[in-house]
């Protein structure tokens, strides 16, 4: 009777999973093919790909990143494919208890292996549940990778692999006591053996009966199994089992790195989109992905495949910090949609891809709302790759992202409001800091030797071994020019021969292409190729890690072939090769532990993880400290993605969490490979310094400003612990600092140097204020060149100027040279200048020109005027130039407070007389009664001028002494680590 049983019960339920899974595979398949062509490339190099995939999925390469989970992992997916040939030797065995393989069934190796992965597939299912359960949501919050992740679906997959590897060896115990089995020994049944002498009864026939039973029972489960996912074709935990086998095949690249360094192209029906086919497209294309059915096929095959497994969103900085972003929600609330809409669910066809509503509501296709997923999600992502790195089926969430920004962007006009600023600097200056592109050779100016420019004392690249590619910071952002400065000292010192591009060097496009404006993107990426070709560019060494990606990954597409390191490389390289070499005495090895932050765009995007660390290590007196998130699991400096220019109005500041993991190690110097990094790390250490929450001598340097302290050697290596305080200088008194920013309002610039005071409900741009400090500014470099006259905050490395000057303020702007006589309220970009002015406006734009005759309701972006203008008015323009005609009888024999770096001055100044100079308060660090309610933060306040500041004669400073480092500070090669249990990662 247990044999018929068995029997009529397993046929029938292999029908009924039979008639609900061919419909629901066929159903997949639909869907699936809905989405556009994907890339030819998806499909090149057969081989390598087959390879890629057994790699991935039988050796567990991308798994056994989390070691415990991928190894008990790893026995769970053994189990379950030697466990489909097990099923299908179950319905054998529903009518010979005794059956066998042929050949192998008794083969000593086939039955040990076929027993102890029952064995290990049960104990790895068990501690997955106790993992799971242990790093619930319900304990851990956001901080799980479970949060929200389907957890019926879970708990039945969890529970069906756990009868399932615990079947075998059940059935293979009860085979063991079938009186007429002639191989029922223990050598043949080395782990059932004993099970079923625990468990079983002697008889022949009861035997029978348990066989027939455990393999109706294994039957069963396998069934229901495939009714249960046939019936619910979101149900990733369990597709993913058949589906990631395809999705690591047509991964983006054949050679099996992950989708990341180059973002997809922008492609319409599966061809790459360039500025040349513009004219050729119909005015109703789709440029990036405006719906679901915009993703191409491969897209719509990842959001199947998601495993809801949370690795992405356990590493992903947007959701760490309380934002929206979670790449895993993402994928699910796509797949959701995709899958609802193409079934014909009602509501679901009429959803805007991306909209915006309450918090609420819900960031993920909100219960009757409009949309599929909410505009801060998308503009949450910095494009670090976390994600991607993490995913161990091969899902390429920062290309879906970026499509979606693109459609926003190029087809509906969608985005953030700051980004009208990147994308007007990027296609009327060629940089994203609005700079005149004439001052891309600033940063060369006092260096001891000559730097060659191209067109000028080179004819090509030819005849030097490298093009340095400075790039838009390191021409025109304070930080970074040291470091360009630095790099550009120890490629002459090691006799390695360079040139610069100068005036003609333009942006690589990085910020543009990934906010989506792919065409800007484009644009400047065919202007910088047509100047590779002209001047026979073969070997770049860029600083910026932004840059370095770009131009090694993305400017193939433009028919180029260059040879791309990152300083940190060559540099490395010329440690080790002997061509400089850091000297072991002096104070540039003065004792000291340092820290180093690795770029996402040099690290997780290009792999370049040891040269920076040995050239660190390699430095004498420094000790080295791993911050906990390192490496492939280094946490992000919120900067990519176009993030830079972006307000962060939402959760915790990502540069905060960073900068706080940082001074968490101890370590007197946190070490950066990029300047965006730099900018958004010393910011954070800013902020903490100026709350108390680490020490004043913490800073934040470039590997390369390192490296030419050690190797010029008398230079100290490590601040002064206490600054010698400034002769008698007129100050304002310090206000205490204000309490932590709230989330969205005040809190550490993105560009400001330390402030005298936290201003409260402050911009992402606000600048310090005008009080001059008598402490050294918590961000001041350690290697800045000595100045002739050190001010109070100056760092110990700052370049020497040539001009006398004043009061040096502690809060000097990121982008402030040294000023001759700061005026009272100048702006955050004034400055020096040799001649008189005449007048300006109170409110001109942080970039302003003054106008000539500006219209009502002018844009921040309009360019200036040809025709002679009048005083400038609070409407001017970002760009306007000022006239040259003379002072109306209203004006000021001084310049108003409000000077803009660009502002032009015509009249030379009287002899004799030094040129005032504005100070650095920012435009959007204005008194609160100026400012108008719902002002954006663009917006020009309407300031009075006040009075111009006295004149001040320079005063003498003593000059500051170096400090080394405590002799007892510890020498730490690792952050200790707290003790981890069994189920932590």
């Amino acid at each position: 009777m247990m044999q018929i049983f068995a029997l009529v019960a397993s046929l029938a339920l292999t029908l009924a999973a039979l008639f609900v899974l061919i419909p629901a595979v066929r159903s997949m398949l639909r869907v699936i093919r809905m989405g556009q062509p994907a890339s030819p490339s998806r499909t090149d190099d057969p081989v390598a790909r087959t390879v890629t995939m057994l790699k991935e999925t039988v050796l567990h390469t991308r798994m056994l990143q989390w070691a415990w989970v991928g190894v008990m992992h790893w026995f769970v997916f053994a189990a379950f494919l030697f466990l489909s040939t097990a099923v299908l030797g179950a319905y054998f065995q529903l009518f010979d208890p005794e059956w066998a393989w042929p050949i192998v069934g008794h083969w000593y190796p086939f039955e040990w292996f076929s027993e102890f992965i029952g064995a290990l597939s049960t104990i790895g299912i068990v501690w997955l549940i106790v993992y799971r359960q242990k790093h619930h949501p319900r304990s851990e919050g956001r901080g799980s990778r479970f949060f929200g992740s389907t957890f019926w679906q879970a708990y039945f997959v969890e529970y069906l692999a756990l009868f399932e590897g615990a079947a075998i060896l059940f059935i293979r115990g009860a085979e063991f006591h079938l009186a007429d089995h002639e191989h029922a020994t223990r050598a043949h049944f080395p782990l059932s053996s004993w099970l079923g002498e625990a468990l079983y009864p002697a008889g022949q026939g009861a035997n029978e009966n348990l066989v027939y039973f455990i393999a109706f029972f294994k039957i069963a489960m396998a069934m229901v199994w495939l009714i249960v996912i046939g019936r619910n074709l979101t149900m990733g935990i369990a597709w993913h089992r058949f589906t990631a086998w395809f999705n690591i095949w047509f991964k983006r690249e054949s050679s099996g790195r992950t989708a990341l360094g180059a973002l997809k192209p922008l492609a319409v029906g599966g061809k790459a989109v360039t500025l040349d086919d513009i004219d050729d497209l119909d005015e109703d294309t789709a440029l990036g992905v405006g719906a679901v059915e915009d993703f191409s096929w491969k897209g719509l095959l990842d959001f199947t495949t998601c495993t809801e497994c949370g690795r992405c969103q356990s590493q992903c900085p947007a959701w760490h910090t309380e934002k929206p972003l979670s790449p895993k929600l993402l994928m699910k609330g796509l797949r959701e949609h995709t899958y609802l809409k193409a079934a014909g669910q009602a509501g679901h066809a009429e959803r805007a891809l991306i909209g915006k509503g309450d918090a609420g509501e819900g960031f993920y296709n909100p219960e009757g709302g409009d949309f599929v997923v909410d505009a801060d999600v998308l503009w949450s992502c910095t494009t670090c790759g976390a994600c991607v790195e993490q995913c161990p089926v091969d899902i390429e969430h920062v290309d879906h992202i970026v499509d979606m920004r693109r459609y926003q962007v190029l087809i509906e006009s969608n985005f953030p409001a700051e980004l009208n600023q990147l994308f007007k600097g990027l296609e009327n200056r060629g940089n994203p800091w609005n700079m005149a592109p004439s001052a891309r050779m600033d940063w060369a100016k006092g260096l001891p030797f000559e730097v060659k420019e191209v067109g000028e004392d080179l004819e090509s690249l030819e005849s030097v071994d490298w093009l340095f590619w400075v790039g838009c910071a390191g021409a025109f952002e304070d930080r970074a020019k040291k470091t360009t400065r630095a790099v550009a000292e120890l490629l002459h010192m090691a006799g390695v021969s360079f040139g610069v591009l100068g005036n003609r060097e333009t942006c690589t496009g990085d910020s543009a292409r990934r906010a989506g404006n792919e065409f800007v993107y484009q644009a400047l990426a065919q202007e910088n190729v047509e100047t590779f070709k002209e001047f026979k560019v073969k070997k770049v060494v860029a600083t910026c890690a932004h840059c370095f990606n770009t131009l090694k990954n993305e400017y193939k597409a433009f028919g180029i072939e260059l040879e791309v390191v990152h300083h940190t490389q060559l540099l490395n390289r010329l440690v080790r090769e002997g061509q400089l070499r850091p000297v072991a005495s002096g104070d540039g090895a003065n004792k000291r532990s340092i820290t180093y932050h690795d770029p996402c765009y040099l690290g997780r995007h290009n792999q370049v993880y040891s040269p920076p660390r040995e050239l660190l290590q390699a430095l004498p007196g420094a000790s080295y400290v791993e911050m906990e998130r390192n490496s492939e699991r280094s946490f992000c400096c919120g900067a990519g993605g176009a993030r830079m220019w972006m307000e962060e109005s939402l959760g915790e500041r990502i540069n905060m969490n960073r900068s706080t993991e940082a001074v968490g190690t101890g370590a007197d110097q946190v070490v950066v490979g990029c300047p965006f990094c730099r900018v958004m790390l010393s910011d954070g250490v800013t902020a903490l310094q100026a709350k108390s929450e680490a020490r004043e001598e913490v800073e934040v340097l470039d590997v390369a400003q390192m490296l030419l302290a050690s190797v010029k050697g008398g230079e100290a290596a490590t601040k002064a612990e206490k600054t010698p305080a400034a002769a008698a200088v007129p100050t304002a008194p310090a206000a205490a600092p204000a309490e932590p920013a709230a989330s969205g309002a005040a809190g550490p610039s993105l560009f400001e140097e330390a402030p005298a005071k936290p201003v409260s409900d402050g911009s992402l741009f606000d600048q310090p204020t005008t009080e001059a400090t008598t402490s050294a500014t918590a961000n001041s470099s350690l290697f800045d060149q000595a100045p002739a006259t050190p001010a109070p905050g100056a760092s110990l490395f700052d370049q020497p100027t040539t001009e006398a000057t004043t009061s040096a303020t502690a809060n000097s702007s990121l982008f402030d040279q040294a000023p001759a006589k700061p005026a009272s309220d100048g702006s955050l970009f004034d400055q020096p200048t040799t001649e008189a002015t005449t007048s300006a406006t109170a409110n001109s734009s942080l970039f302003d020109q003054a106008p000539a005759t500006p219209a009502p309701g002018a844009s921040l972006f309009d360019q200036p005027t040809t025709e002679p203008t009048t005083p400038a008015t609070p409407g001017g323009s970002l760009f306007d130039i000022p006239a040259d005609e003379e002072p109306t009888a209203e004006a000021t024999p001084n310049p108003t407070p409000s000077r803009s770096l660009f502002d032009i001055e015509e009249e030379p100044a009287a002899p004799g007389e030094s040129a005032p100079v504005a100070a650095t308060a920012d435009l959007a660090d204005v008194d609160e009664t100026t400012l108008t309610g719902g002002r954006s933060l663009f917006d020009i306040p309407e300031a009075t001028p006040p009075a111009p500041a006295p004149t001040q004669e320079p005063v003498a400073q003593p000059e500051p002494k170096a400090e080394t480092a405590p002799e007892t500070e510890p020498e730490l090669n690792e952050t200790p680590e707290k003790p981890k249990g069994l189920f932590d990662d």
